[in-house]
């Protein structure tokens, strides 16, 4: 799973709750249209080491959202505020991203004069890109495999009158 794969399911999420309305992403245009809301990736997304064959993802996008204008165009703060309630009751429970399960914190401030902002962040555990384990690496093809040590201990009994003789080494 990539942060990539994460935004997606995030705005999958919000495009859920109003279906109607445009999620702009990376860049907003300066005559978007209202309702609507602009979802981003926060420059500091990316992973750190964690282990030999692990990294760590962290995750930080932002969503800011827009209400509908009155005719002094000016948006409604109690708009604003519901629309941010919406979007922070719906991340209350983990994210599934493909056979992944993500807990996605969302957190706000309260709005603005005419924005309202929700952040989220995120953090997972992955396999190190390009990494393969020399314990569990297939061999290269066309070479014999590794040999181990090991020993083979058998007893061997033919029946009620021989003696039992022992095959070890």
């Amino acid at each position: 799973m990539t942060y990539i794969d994460l935004l997606e399911a995030i705005a999958g999420k919000i495009a859920a709750l109003w279906p109607e309305r445009t999620i702009y992403r990376d860049f907003c245009p300066a005559d978007f249209k209202r309702p609507s809301s602009f979802l981003w990736v926060a420059p500091e997304t990316g992973y750190r080491d964690a282990s030999i064959g692990l990294v760590e993802w962290t995750f930080e996008a932002e969503l800011e959202l827009f209400s509908a204008t009155d005719a002094y165009d000016a948006e409604s703060t109690e708009a604003l505020r519901a629309d941010q309630a919406a979007v922070l009751a719906a991340f209350g429970l983990p994210l599934t991203v493909g056979d992944r399960t993500v807990m996605v914190h969302a957190m706000a401030d309260s709005p603005g004069p005419g924005a309202a902002y929700v952040i989220f962040t995120a953090s997972w555990l992955d396999s190190r890109p390009g990494y393969t384990d020399p314990d569990t690496a297939l061999p290269p093809a066309g070479t014999a495999p590794l040999m181990e040590d090991y020993q083979l201990n058998v007893s061997v009994t033919s029946g009620p009158d021989r003696e039992e003789r022992d095959d070890a080494d």
